[in-house]
């Protein structure tokens, strides 16, 4: 069966990496402090709107953690992801893997931005902190449902969960805020390129507002051998889950609905300053434009296969073309590594030097970014996901 969520179809290491660490982003509501180093918090059920629900119809949650001292007046919002379902069958083992309408229990949280120890987290670690549960499917794009033959109906609320969310932090004070981020990861990486601009009306002129993706620039390339991968699962998930009022009109006045999904047809008419960090060789991306035994050879540095290689190799060229027009908009951040990933943020290679010679982190180069201290427009050059021959 071909499958829209990103936790099917790919090898186990696959799974356990993007599913997993999309699961552990599970965050903060009424802080209690535990007694290792993490901050121990409960979800909070949105009840702005009873329709924002997730797809088995229990009420969308968040984690809201207060910010402290000079932080009450910033805020950090991050979009979790964990993949896409295109369609009922999908939809269903899509609830299933990801315990979809399971109880959600207190959760520390594992995402570095969202990290409350000032000596790991330095500009961020004060903030009012917000994560927001993924359990729809859309990249928070849905309003729609469906009922099966058994009776059961299933809903496809994402866009309604966003808004709904949205509402509930803007009555705690999110409004007035000085400074603000809309960060995402993976598919939820998606879904903070695509609401960037809408994000950024909830706020005074006078507020920073910023977006950040990570892992999340999926793009269509020219020459792949299984298709349009990412293009038939968008087409059915637009179908599915209604999600074409949730795109930016600037977008679907231009292209079908399903091109809205990739940052290449949405990049040229963001206005709001957002920053792009992506592997170069994303697993995900890989898998879903080449095939699995590129995906692995991806992860392998004893992989010794010259042609797998340089099909890697010919993908980073096309992606980095993409990329272009956005390098070109000083407002915008781009840094792009080779070694494989998918969702720096939950990798202790956050902390590790950037490329480039710049002899600062990732961390340090994105805070740069974001306080306006410095232009980011970073590319790796070393053409491998690992140490390999350059003559492939």
């Amino acid at each position: 069966m071909d499958c829209g969520c990103c936790c099917y179809k790919v090898e186990m290491f696959l799974l356990a990496f993007l599913c997993v660490s999309q699961i552990s982003t599970f965050s903060y509501s009424a802080a209690t402090a535990t007694g290792g180093n993490d901050t121990l918090v409960n979800p909070t059920f949105v009840t702005v709107d009873d329709g924002a629900v997730c797809l088995t119809g229990q009420p969308a949650s968040y984690f809201f953690l207060k910010g402290f001292g000079n932080g009450t007046r910033n805020w950090l919002v991050f979009l979790n992801g964990g993949g896409w379902c295109k369609n009922i069958t999908d939809c269903l083992q899509y609830i299933d893997y990801r315990k979809i309408g399971q109880d959600i229990p207190p959760a520390a949280f594992y995402n570095h931005l969202l990290l409350t120890k000032r000596d790991e987290n330095p500009e961020f670690f004060n903030w009012n902190k917000v994560s927001v549960t993924y359990c729809d499917g859309s990249s928070f794009t849905g309003n729609s449902d469906i009922t099966i033959k058994n009776g059961t109906t299933y809903y496809f609320r994402g866009a309604r969960i966003f808004k709904a969310v949205m509402q509930e932090l803007l009555a705690k004070g999110m409004g007035s805020a000085e400074n603000v981020l809309l960060a995402g990861s993976s598919a939820g990486g998606v879904a903070a390129t695509i609401y960037c601009d809408a994000f950024r009306g909830y706020f005074p002129s006078t507020s920073r507002v910023k977006c950040f993706s990570d892992s999340g620039y999926f793009f269509l390339p020219k020459h792949h051998t299984r298709g349009n991968k990412f293009l038939s699962i968008f087409e059915g998930l637009i179908e599915m889950h209604g999600s074409t009022p949730a795109l930016p009109e600037s977008c679907t006045s231009k292209f079908p609905p399903a091109m809205c999904f990739l940052p290449q047809n949405l990049q040229a008419d963001i206005q709001t300053p957002i920053f792009f960090l992506m592997s170069a060789f994303d697993t995900v991306q890989i898998n879903y434009t080449l095939s699995n035994e590129h995906a692995v050879c991806s992860k392998n540095p004893n992989c010794t296969s010259s042609q797998l290689i340089k099909d890697m190799q010919e993908l980073r060229l096309e992606f980095l073309d993409v990329l272009r027009e956005q390098r070109n908009n000083s407002q915008k951040g781009v840094l792009i590594y080779s070694p494989f990933s998918h969702a720096l943020l939950f990798d202790y290679r956050w902390y590790s030097l950037a490329p480039g010679g710049t002899k600062e982190t990732y961390d340090e180069l994105f805070r740069d970014w974001y306080f306006d201290r410095k232009r980011v427009n970073m590319i790796d050059t070393y053409p491998c996901p690992y140490n390999c021959s350059t003559s492939y």
